[in-house]
């Protein structure tokens, strides 16, 4: 639903703002393509066809180890529940190919080890779609808090909230919530303890306290819960406080930030997509990082460099939810270095 409609603006074939045809009529030339869709495996032949149809692909698998000996393959994109991935993901790396997997990577620790792993034995990279790293609320907000009158990042408080989940087919930390297990190391560094408490009001519905202490000595708080009706614009916020500055990003679109020391009182900060415009660069997928995320996979595998989000960022991302698990287990405070390969 959003990985396809990204391609082609990932692959390069239009610049941001406006369509390459455009750029031609003014006499400008059309950008490069920087990759090409050449074959897709689905197990389903009905949902593969329709999916060529709409996106001009010309060979079509149901088996993706037919695809793979068939195929001459640069890179593969895996996009499968967290349970099947692995193994998947594992066997294109054995064919020497680069693999980009959807987040989580694994449902366990042990699988995404394994991933990486094969990733390391087959000298390929590995990328996991955390895509709101690379979405414009988030970076703005990142990049706010390096001006030097923020001060040093001290506090970090996200939100994200569900409704009543499958739990037949998902665990809630691991299907929904991951997002909120990772986005602390990329605004704080690296969690070096973790603390949780939980509240159950029926199957598939959860909720959450996580209280964090990240290795710089900052502290963090995170609410996840799916015990709402249903999700809504107003399900998710972060907000980070240095000493002095702070940020805030609402409903994973609106950033707000407050510095210290103006002429007139605090300096402020406003930003939001402008969305309304036909541009590649304000389309919804562009905002919240489906593009950004295959841009850059695309681009490393390119420039044979390591992508901006790794299988090392997944496994991270797996241990603070194992670790949450653990406290949950225990009722005490776990440190991550405690976490290994899904135990303790």
């Amino acid at each position: 639903m959003s990985l396809y409609p990204s391609l082609r603006a990932a692959f390069g074939g239009a610049p941001s703002g406006l369509p390459a045809l455009v750029l031609t009529q003014q006499g400008r030339r059309e950008p490069p393509l920087l990759a090409e869709l050449v074959a897709i495996a689905e197990h389903k032949r009905e949902v593969a066809e329709r999916v060529a149809a709409f996106h001009a692909v010309r060979r079509l698998y149901t088996d993706h180890l037919a695809m793979l000996d068939a195929e001459d393959l640069d890179a593969v994109i895996v996009c499968m529940h967290p349970r099947r991935q692995a193994q998947v993901a594992i066997e294109c790396l054995e064919r020497g190919v680069h693999v980009w997997v959807e987040k989580p990577p694994a449902e366990t620790l042990g699988a995404a080890q394994a991933m990486a792993e094969a990733a390391r034995r087959a000298g390929k990279q590995l990328a996991v779609g955390y895509m709101k790293r690379f979405s414009l609320p988030y970076l703005r907000a990142r990049a706010f808090m390096q001006r030097p009158a923020f001060g040093e990042p001290s506090v970090f408080e996200s939100r994200y909230t569900y409704g009543r989940y499958p739990v037949d087919v998902y665990r809630f930390l691991n299907g929904f919530a991951t997002h909120h297990l990772d986005l602390p190391r990329f605004f704080m560094g690296e969690v070096e303890s973790v603390f949780a408490e939980r509240v159950s009001r029926g199957a598939g519905l959860d909720g959450y306290a996580i209280v964090l202490r990240f290795m710089s000595g900052a502290v963090g708080l995170v609410n996840v819960n799916c015990l709402e009706g249903e999700h809504n614009n107003w399900s998710e916020r972060v907000a980070i406080t240095g000493v002095g500055g702070r940020v805030f990003v609402e409903n994973w679109r609106r950033v707000i930030g407050f510095l210290p020391g103006g002429p007139h009182g605090p300096q402020t900060y406003y930003w939001e997509p402008e969305d309304i415009r036909p541009a590649d660069d304000q389309n919804s997928l562009a905002i919240h990082g489906f593009v950004g995320e295959l841009r850059d996979f695309v681009e490393s595998v390119r420039e044979g460099r390591r992508p901006a989000c790794t299988i090392d960022d997944g496994l991270a991302a797996l241990r603070l939810e194992r670790a949450v698990e653990l406290s949950l287990e225990r009722g005490t405070r776990v440190r991550l270095t405690e976490v290994v390969d899904g135990g303790a």
